[in-house]
């Protein structure tokens, strides 16, 4: 299973774009996040990588 991650640095941005070329590129699962570019924390990074660990 193909896992994608589409992310924005800001809330008013919007990830539409991105999801489709992850779906165009096959990926079943996709996790999108908003965040400053600054910020450590990637929670959709975080989440699509268990989701891999799993197998699921």
């Amino acid at each position: 299973m193909k896992i994608g991650v589409a992310r924005v640095s800001a809330r008013d941005h919007h990830p539409e774009a991105q999801e489709d070329a992850l779906r165009a590129a096959g990926c079943e699962k996709i996790f999108t996040g908003k965040a400053s570019g600054k910020l450590a924390r990637r929670p959709d990074l975080g989440k699509a990588l268990l989701v891999a660990r799993e197998g699921s």
